[in-house]
């Protein structure tokens, strides 16, 4: 049997007309479209597939799966589930699929065991690594060893069991990591299962979560900065995407310390030293990750130590995350091409590529952080649970001199709000919902700084903040609502996590 060749793309022109021309049906079923916004410009025939109608109807490729109100969920994964197994989003798969001369192909944000069955069951090939992969390589402790062994340090830390204070106490100061350390547990949302520890009061707060776990990691609390970075790991080599600042912890945004909350773009925000160093690591994790089997998108977070200037892994996410939106709406992915697409070719079995992958790595560095970008998560940040009276729709918004958002335009566009005084704001959670505390309320993206120089919001960014929230109204349950909700505690996540 002659085995047809591949199809060799040999400029980003060509990748370009590659996906303009595409018939292969391709997916991403989440909550919202927010990680994977835009990439429809970029693939024919590519399809949301989500719960949330952050647009009220007016995208083209967003296909939502009503909420019947009938199940309560736990998780993205449980939300997925309900998306894949509603009537009317199966029989578009099994249209499309009918159509087409390849079988089609899914992304997630999260994943697990029962959607890869799904997944088999409607002929869907999962274009990411098997979820047992992703789910030993998303382990804090395991990203400190990939580190380690690509030659990536971490800050300084223990990977141990605690059984109490004393006992963290002890092993602390066996490694020397000082009076003051920071625990994070194996698994999970850094902002909720990361802890600041500088007494034994701070210790007991958490101590039943540190204290459950087999294993955590103890790491000397450092005066530090954080940043953010995506890359694909490919056949090719590892492409590495821009370096972001990070927001973590501001108050009027979420309600966790160590909560990612938002992001910069810009070229001030490092040094090209810094930069360089990234780049160059996150390169060699990915060419670890591409050993072990791992391929295709994945981030790091980097903590810039403020006294030493010492560089150090922070976090490892096996998959996209919420930078991804920047990353792939960034002017230098506009002008060239997402990163994302490259995962998409790892992912596609007729293609290959005569591209100088080192080539496209300097351009980045180069020119990846040109024009100022910056991103916003609003989470609801009070105890008890509310109603959503009043939300914005997502659209163009301006910025007026009472402090107030104005509505341009309603859309799906963020890259139609490019001026100083415009931002987008895509809106996650709308009139008549429940909102309980960490709830996603909606992204807002703009095009300025929003830091200040201790990592904190700047007076820009606390004004723009402040306008988002002004958009959203509340109001308290009544006794027929209230007595629904404890009979029905578990509240949905709706996927804005990092």
């Amino acid at each position: 049997m002659t085995r047809t060749p591949k199809r060799m793309l040999n400029s980003l022109a060509d990748i370009k007309r590659y996906f303009a021309e595409n018939e292969v049906p391709y997916y991403f079923i989440s909550a919202t479209n927010f990680n994977l916004m835009g990439m429809h410009e970029w693939v024919r025939g590519w399809q949301d597939l989500n719960m949330i109608d952050c647009f009220d109807g007016r995208h083209p490729q967003v296909v939502i799966a009503e909420d019947d109100h009938t199940m309560q969920f736990e998780s993205i994964e449980d939300i997925n589930a309900y998306v894949l197994n509603n009537p009317e989003v199966r029989a578009l798969i099994a249209a499309r699929q009918a159509q087409s001369k390849t079988r089609s192909r899914a992304i997630f944000l999260f994943f697990n065991e029962q959607l890869e069955a799904i997944c088999k069951e409607l002929d869907l090939d999962i274009i990411l690594p098997k979820f047992s992969l992703v789910h030993e390589i998303d382990s804090k402790i395991v990203t400190t060893e990939i580190g380690n062994q690509a030659g990536v340090s971490s800050v300084p830390n223990v990977l141990t069991k605690v059984n109490c204070y004393a006992d963290l106490q002890q092993i602390a100061r066996k490694a020397g990591l000082g009076e003051r350390w920071v625990v994070q547990s194996s698994h999970g949302d850094s902002g909720k299962t990361t802890y600041f520890i500088a007494s034994e009061a701070d210790y007991r707060e958490c101590a039943e979560k540190i204290e459950a776990e087999e294993k955590v990691k103890v790491m000397r609390w450092i005066r530090c900065t954080g940043s953010a970075i995506e890359a694909c790991a490919t056949r090719w080599g590892t492409v590495v995407g821009p370096l972001l600042t990070e927001l973590i912890g501001a108050e009027s945004l979420t309600a966790y310390a160590g909560g990612w909350c938002g992001n910069e773009l810009y070229t001030e925000a490092f040094s090209m030293d810094i930069r360089r160093q990234v780049q160059q690591k996150t390169q060699a994790i990915g060419d670890v990750l591409y050993r072990r089997g791992y391929r295709g998108y994945f981030e790091l977070d980097f903590l810039i130590d403020l006294d030493t200037n010492d560089l150090y892994l922070g976090e490892l996410n096996a998959r996209i995350t919420g930078i991804s939106a920047m990353t792939n709406m960034s002017d230098f992915s506009i002008e060239h091409i997402p990163l994302f697409l490259f995962h998409l070719l790892e992912y596609d079995p007729e293609v290959d590529l005569n591209i100088d992958i080192d080539a496209f790595n300097q351009a980045e560095l180069a020119q990846g952080a040109a024009g100022t970008a910056s991103q916003v998560i609003l989470n609801y940040t009070e105890d008890g649970m509310k109603i959503v009276t009043e939300a914005p729709v997502s659209g163009v918004y301006t910025l007026q001199a009472d402090g107030h958002l104005k509505l341009k335009n309603p859309g799906y566009d963020r890259r139609e709000a490019l001026a100083e005084n415009e931002a987008y704001v895509l809106r996650i959670m709308g009139a008549g919902e429940y909102t309980y505390l960490g709830a996603d309320l909606a992204i807002m993206f703009m095009n300025c700084r929003i830091r200040d120089p201790k990592g904190k919001l700047n007076p820009a960014g606390e004004q723009w903040v402040n306008a988002l929230k002004s958009c959203y109204q509340y109001r308290d349950l009544d006794a027929e609502e209230l007595s629904q909700m404890q009979s029905h505690p578990a509240i949905s996540d709706d996927g804005a996590e990092k």
